[in-house]
């Protein structure tokens, strides 16, 4: 349904003219004074939340116009009449990562939407309200308009009858064909607004020729900094009236610089540490100096003190050096060392001011941002090359023209953010891995060894990518941006919770969403995150307390009888504890455990191995206790 129509049917009489339908779902600073009490109200100007926010289906700080969603879309529960039953969902689930859907922006944690399907499926009826209280990119709420897709359905290997009643394998009645509405709630501003975008329809047609105008804008001004001479055996290359012959790159592998300990020469890693053959960095490696035998643990990084006209002071910074460039010629490829032509390009793209903003905000002291403070990155836009970063601007800043419709700068903002870790600083080179995009999920992680990648290759390749997953989207979800201790909803008017909580210490959400938070002008408040984080001071005992409360929320807000399922990951046995016991401790019954496989480990399982972390996500399955499931549970028992 669209915007529009949801207004009318909301509120506003039919007669009335759009602009005053408009003018009944604007958010105004009056609006932000009612919800500003709310736990984890978002840091940042009121300015910026307004324009980041797209009323009342998504506001990037308490939402204003969520009783008014739930009380237009849900039912009323009724203790006389309600005769809902469910037993838990008794099934392990594994689905894969592989989907347009899952891939087209990245996160942290995702739990794929068609495991969430099932579930959903199971417990819930056509038009009933499922809630999300860490919905981090909102795959909940894609699960929940899908219940309404045959072929996504189907693709469950479910059978469909005509009447819309979804069979299992066996031929048994198990659901209804037909989309639920989701209320999507997470602390991070980063996080709904992703899931913002993947939960309202949108015209995919119009956006990709506003992506391809904008980007060609763009290129336009900015192309020659990817350009490069084609060189051939150490030669330049030339046409047929003499001139040199030029190539598009498409990337620029940079390498850290260390000291020898034993004789402090300058050692470039990638000359003297790196096998070109193998494609990996070798243990042992000798210093083309003295032959002293090294290891990286043993060297001494190298420093170089550049003037930051941004923050209008000097820096000292790691030093890196640009050792490979990756072109193409035509539909050709090739690679070659940079040469003289290269290193003038990148110091006049170095000198040269950007004639756009772009954030410079400083990083939060953290536990994640310890490695990027170790080499000089301090500020969001040390992420970033130079020569990146003012394409970057650029793009930003054509996106926001206020000649585009306010629609298509949501989506092209979202395409704008799903790019960013990939054509950063964090993004690896890893020469044996033909993926160009490498950058180490769940941390900020800067290697020796850098992939400058081409921006108009990487958002062109997105476009496509993201028009595939958007096109699937048929409905409209409503999104909030605070904590889920603190949920504006009456008692019992939620009819089923999926949600997916931080793990203990797992993720450092508020530190690892910086960077797109910057560019978005709206930061997590991270007083109520519910982590485990030294820096903040919260252990333990901070974390189970913070679960608690949420939990507390969710029983508050569930109706009596239903069920909620928790997925959770965490190596450690005092995490899994602290969860079981918040949500015991808020009213649930835990009536069920079984395990999710997403077919693809995450860093520390595939790092640390099958004994010190879990390889699949455990499924906990609840339920908010009444007299006729107990009494069901009792008989049966």
């Amino acid at each position: 349904m669209s915007q529009h129509r949801y207004q009318q049917r909301i509120s506003v009489p039919k007669q009335k003219k759009p602009a005053v339908e408009k003018q009944q779902f604007r958010l105004t600073k009056e609006l932000l004074d009612q919800v500003r009490h709310i736990d984890g109200f978002p840091l940042a100007e009121d300015e910026d939340i307004i324009n980041l926010s797209d009323p009342p289906y998504y506001t990037a700080c308490p939402n204003p116009f969520l009783p008014a969603f739930v009380k237009e879309h849900g039912r009323p529960y009724d203790p006389a009449t309600d005769d809902y039953h469910r037993e838990p969902f008794a099934a392990d689930v594994a689905e894969g990562k592989n989907n347009p859907i899952y891939n087209a922006h990245s996160y942290h944690t995702k739990v794929p939407h068609r495991a969430i399907m099932r579930y959903i499926l199971h417990y819930t009826e056509p038009e009933d309200i499922v809630f999300d209280g860490f919905c981090g990119t909102g795959m909940t709420g894609v699960a929940a308009q899908l219940c309404g897709d045959e072929k996504e359905v189907a693709a469950l290997d479910y059978l469909i009858s005509p009447d819309g009643t979804i069979l299992d394998d066996k031929g048994r009645p198990l659901s209804k064909l037909g989309a639920r509405k989701a209320v999507l709630v997470d602390l991070s501003p980063a996080a709904t607004f992703i899931a913002y975008n993947y939960n309202r329809p949108v015209d995919v047609a119009a956006f990709e020729r506003e992506a391809k105008r904008v980007l060609a804008e763009v290129e336009e001004e900015c192309g020659w900094m990817y350009q490069t001479q084609h060189v051939i055996n150490g030669r330049v290359q030339k046409d047929l009236n003499g001139r040199p012959l030029f190539g598009t790159i498409n990337y620029t592998v940079w390498s850290d610089v260390f000291l020898c300990p034993s004789c402090s020469a300058e050692l470039v890693f990638w000359d003297v540490a790196v096998d070109k053959t193998e494609g990996k960095v070798m243990r042992e490696f000798p210093c083309p100096s003295c032959d002293a035998n090294l290891t990286k643990r043993e060297l001494e990084r190298a420093t170089e003190r550049i003037w930051d006209r941004d923050l209008g002071q000097v820096i000292t910074r790691a030093r890196q050096v640009p050792v490979l460039i990756n072109y193409a010629v035509g539909k050709k490829r090739f690679e070659k060392q940079p040469d003289e032509f290269d290193f003038e390009l990148i110091k006049k793209i170095e000198d040269s001011p950007i004639p756009y903003w772009y954030p410079t905000d400083i990083l939060p002291e953290g536990e994640k941002t310890r490695d990027p403070f170790s080499v000089g990155i301090t500020h969001v836009h040390h992420f970033h090359s130079r020569r990146n970063l003012q394409i970057l601007a650029a793009i930003h800043h054509k996106l926001l023209n206020k000649d585009i419709d306010a629609d298509f700068q949501k989506c092209l903002l979202l395409l704008f953010t799903s790019n960013l870790i990939n054509i950063s600083k964090l993004n690896r080179y890893r020469p044996k891995v033909s993926f160009p995009y490498n950058p180490l999920s769940g941390t900020i992680y800067i290697s020796s060894q850098i992939s400058e990648a081409n921006v108009f290759t990487a958002f062109s390749n997105k476009i496509k990518r993201l028009a595939a997953a958007l096109s699937k989207i048929s409905s409209t979800n409503l999104v909030s941006t605070h904590s889920c201790s603190s949920i504006k909803l009456e008692n019992c008017s939620i009819d089923y919770i999926f949600t997916d909580p931080p793990y203990g210490g797992n993720l450092m959400y508020s530190e690892l969403n910086f960077l797109w938070e910057a560019w978005l002008k709206v930061f997590t408040n991270n007083k109520p995150e519910a982590i485990e984080n030294k820096v903040q001071g919260k252990g333990l005992r901070e974390y189970q307390h913070l679960m608690e409360k949420c939990f507390a929320e969710c029983y508050r807000i569930l109706k009596p009888g239903r069920w909620m399922t928790v997925v959770f990951h965490n190596s450690k046995n005092r995490v899994w504890n602290a969860i079981q016991e918040a949500i015991m401790r808020a009213g649930f019954v835990v009536a069920d455990v079984r395990t999710l496989d997403k077919k693809q480990g995450t860093f520390n399982q595939v790092r640390i191995g099958t004994n010190a972390a879990v390889r699949q996500d455990l499924i906990v399955s609840a339920y908010k206790p009444n007299e006729g499931l107990e009494e069901s549970f009792r008989l049966k028992a």
